[in-house]
């Protein structure tokens, strides 16, 4: 029972700090009357860089 409470409270944890970290930027497209606007977030530990996940993100829309 322990280890349930333990595994509640890390899942817990781990959305609320999700949830406060603010995106590393911000797009903004208006097509007629609707505005879409994404945030993008980037894991700062990874060694890809930014063209690397750019190809990955147009490779993986393309498979679609």
């Amino acid at each position: 029972m322990t280890e349930k409470t333990e595994a509640q409270a890390e899942e817990i944890q781990t959305e609320e700090q999700t949830a406060a970290r603010k995106p590393d930027g911000v797009l903004t497209r208006k097509f007629g009357a609707k505005t879409f606007i994404a945030e993008i977030f980037f894991n700062h530990g990874s060694k890809d860089t930014f063209q690397d996940k750019l190809l990955k993100a147009i490779r993986s829309e393309k498979t679609e």
